[in-house]
């Protein structure tokens, strides 16, 4: 079978959920299960047992990656269990390399969020709360976290299903090897 084929099903979950994200805020379970579904399927269909064992490993590696973020607060368990189900699609291998250029456009993507409150003065700058939390990690050498305040552009809630998908699709479309 056409590696094609699963790529293509994996894009088409990507951005089904991506387009859910940023309307609703929400990624329904419904469709990450029925994308974790086709994975196991279609790579057992191109593989065979080695193939379901890829899509075993991959959803393992895709929550994993995403799950202390999760335990943390930066991301919602959709976004963890999003990048489980694309494990079963692209391997362990594959959902690493997407998950680290997912997590590199989601930086890009909140550096604009942040610059922009210079822009709009109507939004709360979060520049002033970095600079404290940056001073503190230099005098002291502990990290100090500050929660955003109400109205604070960073207090948004930010459809990181976007950034999964853009770097999702930039591992599909250039699939770089590490090894």
């Amino acid at each position: 079978m056409d590696n094609s084929i699963i790529l293509v099903s994996c894009a088409v979950l990507v951005w089904t959920t991506a387009a859910q994200d940023l309307l609703h805020r929400k990624i329904p379970n419904y469709i990450v299960m029925a994308g974790a579904v086709v994975g196991f399927l279609l790579q057992g269909w191109a593989a065979g047992a080695g193939g379901v064992l890829a899509a075993i490993y991959g959803l393992v590696a895709g929550l994993a990656i995403l799950l202390p973020g999760y335990l943390m607060g930066f991301t919602g368990a959709g976004d963890a269990k999003l990048m489980a189900a694309i494990g079963t699609f692209l391997g362990p291998v594959g959902v690493l390399q997407a998950a680290l250029i997912s997590i590199f456009v989601g930086g890009v993507i909140a550096l604009g969020f942040a610059s922009s409150a210079l822009i709009n003065r109507q939004s709360i700058s979060p520049w002033e709360r970095y600079s404290i939390m940056m001073r503190t990690l230099v005098a002291t050498g502990r990290p100090l976290y500050i929660p955003p305040v109400e109205g604070e552009v960073m207090g948004k809630k930010f459809p990181f299903a976007v950034s999964i998908a853009l770097g999702t699709t930039a591992w599909v479309v250039w699939q770089w090897p590490l090894v």
